[in-house]
C-alpha cells in the first residue's frame, strides 16, 4: 500500500494517532534536536500506519501504561540500544568484498519502551557529505506477542517507500525476512553484545523447493558502540 492508496478511514486513523501522541508527549521548550525528534515521531506514526501497526502500537500502550524499558520485550535488541559506528562492505560484480560508505546507526526505545526505533545515516556525520547527499533511513520494530515475532518497517530518503519485515530470535541471533526491492531477503544480526555486533544481508538466488533455498550474502556490517 502506498500513500495514494490510503483511504479516508486510514486518514482518520492517522489523525487519531497523531492527536494521541500530541496528548502524551510532554510539552517542552524546543531546540533543534527536539524538533528533529518530534518530526521522527510523526514519521514513526506514518510508518506504523502504512505497515498496519498503528492500532497495535496504540492498543499496547493503552493496555500497558506502566511499561518501561526494563519490563518491555525488547529481547536481543536491548543490547543494541545506543549509538553505533558502522563499517560496511558490499559484494561487487566480480564477487569481491569492497568497503562501503560507513554509517552512524542509533537505536532507542519508543512507545513507552514497547518498541525500538533506529536511525541510519550514511556516510557517518563524522565524514564529509558526498555530492549525491547522505542516505537517511529509519526502522520501526515492535514485538507481536500473539504471533511471537517482530514486525518491522524501514523507510529511507533514497527508496521513498515502506519496506516491511518479520523477524524471530533464534540461537542468539535476530533473523529478519522480507521482500526487499523485489528480492526475497534474509537479514541477520549475530555476535550481539553491548559493545559490538555483526550483520549480514542475504538474497535468495535459487529455490529448490518450498523448504529449501540457496542464499547469497551481498552486504555485511560490523558495528562498534560509541555511546549509550
Amino acid at each position: 500500500m502506498n500513500i495514494k492508496d490510503t483511504n479516508w478511514c486510514c486518514k482518520k486513523q492517522y489523525i487519531k494517532a497523531f492527536e494521541y501522541f500530541q496528548i502524551h508527549v510532554p510539552q517542552i521548550s524546543l531546540n533543534s534536536f527536539q524538533i528533529q525528534k518530534m518530526l521522527i515521531k510523526q514519521l514513526t506514526i506514518l510508518i506504523l500506519l502504512l505497515s498496519g501497526l498503528t492500532n497495535y502500537a496504540i492498543a499496547f500502550e493503552n493496555k500497558h501504561p506502566e511499561t518501561n524499558i526494563n519490563k518491555s520485550p525488547l529481547g536481543l535488541f536491548k543490547p543494541l540500544l545506543g549509538n553505533w559506528r558502522i563499517k560496511d562492505f558490499q559484494l561487487d560484480k566480480n564477487g569481491q568484498w569492497q568497503p562501503a560508505a560507513g554509517a552512524d546507526w542509533n537505536f532507542y526505545s519508543i512507545l513507552n519502551g514497547s518498541a525500538i526505533q533506529d536511525d541510519w545515516i550514511s556516510p557517518s556525520l563524522t565524514q564529509p557529505a558526498p555530492k549525491k547527499g547522505r542516505q537517511y533511513g529509519t526502522n520501526i520494530r515492535i514485538y507481536n506477542p500473539e504471533k511471537k515475532q517482530w514486525q518491522m518497517a524501514w523507510i529511507a530518503n533514497t527508496g521513498k517507500k515502506v519496506e516491511t519485515f518479520i523477524a524471530e530470535e533464534k540461537n542468539g541471533q535476530i533473523i529478519m525476512r522480507g521482500n526487499y526491492i523485489g528480492t526475497n531477503t534474509r537479514i541477520t544480526f549475530y555476535n550481539i553484545s553491548s559493545k559490538n555486533f555483526s550483520w549480514k544481508m542475504e538474497q535468495e538466488v535459487s529455490k529448490k523447493n518450498q523448504n529449501s533455498a540457496t542464499w547469497k550474502t551481498v552486504y555485511k556490517i560490523e558495528g562498534t558502540k560509541i555511546s549509550n
